[in-house]
Parts: structure tokens; C-alpha cells; sequence
């Protein structure tokens, strides 16, 4: 039932924001502070929709940026999550404008927000950076990647790193990645619904990565933000409006 609500929920403020707003590219000041707004697989834009509805509601003065990753025409699911080395290519092309960005407005504090298949692409780029590009925040809204994945060349490009995490997520993250798969192509349980599990006998170093990550598993108390723990329910705008800021700035409620 919570699945059928946060669908519910987000399609009916995703076809409201779209019909009054559109998605363009950039919205807001972004010289400042800006996040870069990755969605999932099949390239609605269900995401930077509710992102840019959350911030406006909240009166933040960040600018959002929404990188488009996706495979041709919105709804090839199957095309976007399988296509590992298509996938690779458009992470690439995000640290390279991520760096860009970061030339034209050095000053700039710099977030990146993934959901689901677009939490991989979102990881990808932060490994393709190298430490370069001064990201302050990563987001992973329930990422579609497997739990056993590296993130040690990542979380080195990052301040801080927040994976959101729901066992309720069965289906998408469940029953789908196993038959269809992960971003990375493994045939399991996705991070986003079990969380990550570190590599064994890290270095200091690597220890030190992965400290700046910090699992937030979904509980029932979400739900008074109208987040059932279903696939969708992180991009609620109710808990988005709540959480976000606080979650950008180092500071989870």
C-alpha cells in the first residue's frame, strides 16, 4: 500500500510541476550553491522536479542543474540500466561539465544528487574526478547499485556522502535487480534496499574514505513525512521539504 501511495504521490506533483514549470536545465542561482539533480532510469525527470518543488517551497537560494544521462526517448528502462558502458561514458561527461562548472564559479559549493540508477552515474563521476572539482555533498536516493561496490575512488572526491537505504524497497531494488540487474551488473539485492558493505582489510586511508559515508535506512517514523519506504518515497516533495537542506548542509534531521 505504501508502494501504491508514494507512486501516487509523485506522479501527481511530477505532472503538476511539469505542466507549470517544465524541466529546464538550470533553475535558480546556482553562482553560489547549486546541486546537480541526476534521476533514474527512463528519463522522466521525476527527481529534479520534486527537488526543485522542495527547494522552492523552502525558500533556498540554490541554484539545481539537471544532467540528463538517459538513453533516447523517456520510458527505455531496460536500455538505461543495461547499458554499463554507455553509462560510464555519460559519468565521464559529468565530472568533465562538474569541472567546468567548478572553473567558471570556483566559489561555488557543489552538491550531487542521484536517485536510483542515476545515484550510479552520480558515483561513477565523483570516481572519474579524482579528487578534483571540490564536491561538498553526494546524495544516493536509493541507489541501484550493488551492495559490494567500491566507493573508496569516490568518497575521495566528496566532503560527505549520504546513501538512503529502504528495505521496504522490494520491487525495485529487490525482484527487479535481481532478474534484471544492477547499474554495475550484478544480479542481487541493491544498495539501495540492503545498504553497502566496505571491502575488506582497508587501508588508513581507505578507512578514512569511508568514514565520510553515513547509511540512512528508512523507518516507520518517515511516514509522518508521507515516505512509505517504497522506491519513490525518497522523492516525495513532504520528505524532501523536511530533510533535503538539512541533509545537503551535513546536518540530517
Amino acid at each position: 500500500m505504501g508502494f501504491l501511495l508514494d507512486r501516487i504521490a509523485v506522479i501527481a506533483t511530477y505532472v503538476a510541476e511539469l505542466v507549470r514549470h517544465g524541466i529546464p536545465v538550470s533553475v535558480g542561482p546556482v553562482e553560489h550553491e547549486v546541486v546537480f539533480i541526476l534521476d533514474g532510469v527512463g528519463g522522466f525527470q521525476f527527481v529534479p522536479l520534486m527537488v526543485r518543488r522542495a527547494l522552492r517551497e523552502s525558500g533556498a537560494a540554490i541554484g539545481t542543474i539537471a544532467y540528463r544521462w538517459q538513453f533516447g526517448l523517456p520510458g527505455e528502462l531496460c536500455t538505461d540500466l543495461m547499458c554499463y558502458r554507455r553509462n560510464r561514458v555519460m559519468a565521464a561527461r559529468l565530472a568533465r561539465a562538474i569541472l567546468a562548472f567548478r572553473r567558471d564559479h570556483p566559489g561555488a559549493v557543489i552538491h550531487i544528487l542521484g536517485h536510483s540508477g542515476g545515484a550510479a552515474i552520480a558515483v561513477w563521476a565523483c570516481e572519474f574526478l579524482r579528487g578534483r572539482g571540490g564536491v561538498t555533498t553526494l546524495v544516493l536516493l536509493c541507489p541501484a547499485l550493488s551492495p559490494s561496490h567500491d566507493l573508496r575512488r569516490a568518497l575521495r572526491s566528496v566532503q560527505r556522502c549520504y546513501a538512503m537505504v529502504s528495505r521496504r524497497d522490494r520491487w525495485m531494488l529487490g525482484v527487479g535487480t535481481r532478474i534484471f540487474g544492477t547499474m554495475d551488473r550484478r544480479f542481487c539485492s541493491a544498495a539501495g534496499r540492503v545498504g553497502f558493505r566496505p571491502p575488506t582489510a582497508l587501508s588508513s586511508e581507505d578507512r578514512s574514505a569511508y568514514d565520510r559515508l553515513r547509511e540512512i535506512h528508512w523507518t516507520p517514523l518517515l511516514e509522518g513525512d508521507g515516505h512509505h519506504g517504497g522506491h519513490t518515497g525518497w522523492a516525495r516533495v513532504s520528505f524532501l521539504r523536511r530533510h533535503l537542506l538539512p541533509i545537503l548542509h551535513g546536518e540530517p534531521a
